[in-house]
């Protein structure tokens, strides 16, 4: 028999694989960092030897859930500034109480986030916040599978200041994760109303060099698709596909406020979309139209975003 560190039986593994296959009476073993098998009980038990067995008691054993977008140190956040609308919350309140963020504090913030993240089933997320090498360190330390980037936008940053400063931070962060088995950097600008053309273009040739995931906030609300008209005349969605922005690698947070040809073009580029319907409700930005989006064969995921515009994680 093969030894390995640990046997989960007794449970129903739901595979999550492209048949969505169900395996009742099934188990898994996993040595050191890896699955090494998923099979039925019977099988897995009459070839391996484990250190450890788990009992799954007749539940469920599947993949860990994915949070796919939030701001994990914003913990140290929960609970300020409640029940006000989203641009309010933003630049009246969050924005002044970040200026006073450290690196620690980013630190602590994360692994409170990781812990609460891991009691309830989630094992990745991605993350958007200051200080994101703090952020990466943190979630290594958990043990956490985590997409990060550091926010980038057109005003001084608390973390690393001039914003061209920000995308060599960006970069040194690739350069330095490159090669972790569960950290991934993301090239990650706010949006499209606090990002202008220019440094838009700059994070898409640094993600495009580098072959890295994009991140950014997108129609969250209709007083952020107004604001993006009244400068450019067109909708987040069609000023970023008009300026080549748009594509595969793009994971699209909230999209709340799209109209049908933002739809089409979401698809048509690929875009994928990060949902997030505690935070949308909580920050009075509206419903979107996920229904819409799963019909037009978009890939939609589900994240919790920020402790202090959902609370929990």
């Amino acid at each position: 028999m093969e030894a390995v560190d640990l046997l989960i039986t007794n449970g129903s593994v739901l595979t999550m694989d492209p048949r969505e296959s169900l395996i009742k009476n099934g188990g898994v073993a996993v040595s050191a960092d890896r699955i090494v098998k998923v099979t039925t009980e019977d099988a897995l038990t009459a070839s391996y030897q484990a250190a450890k067995t788990i009992d799954a008691r007749g539940g469920i054993i599947m993949p860990g859930l994915v949070n796919a977008h939030t701001h994990a140190a914003m913990t140290c956040f929960r609970g300020l500034a409640d029940d006000l609308p989203l641009m309010t919350w933003l630049h009246e309140h969050i924005f002044p109480a970040e200026a006073k963020l450290t690196p620690e504090m980013v630190y602590q913030g994360t692994l409170l986030a990781c812990a609460e993240m891991i009691l309830s089933g989630t094992t990745s997320f991605c993350d958007m916040y200051l200080f994101e090498d703090a952020v990466a360190e943190a979630a290594r330390q958990a043990g956490m599978r985590a997409v990060v980037g550091e926010v980038l936008y057109d005003f001084p940053s608390p973390s690393y200041g001039h914003v061209e400063e920000g995308l060599r931070y960006t970069e040194n962060l690739i350069e330095k994760w490159r090669d972790d088995p569960l950290i991934t950097i993301a090239v990650e600008p706010h949006s499209a109303y606090l990002c202008p053309p220019d440094l838009l273009k700059k994070t898409k040739a640094i993600a495009r060099r580098n072959a890295a995931p994009m991140v950014i906030h997108l129609s969250e609300s209709d007083h952020e698709v107004a604001q993006v008209r009244a400068k450019y005349g067109k909708t987040p969605v069609e000023h970023l596909a008009e300026m080549g922005f748009l594509g595969p690698n793009l994971i699209a947070d909230h999209c709340v406020a799209l109209t049908d040809n933002d739809i089409e073009l979401l698809k048509n580029y690929d875009v994928k979309v990060a949902h997030n319907p505690e935070s949308n409700m909580k920050l009075a930005s509206g419903i979107a139209p996920i229904p819409e989006l799963l019909k037009h064969g978009i890939t939609v995921g589900i994240g919790t975003d920020g402790c202090a515009s959902n609370n929990n994680l």
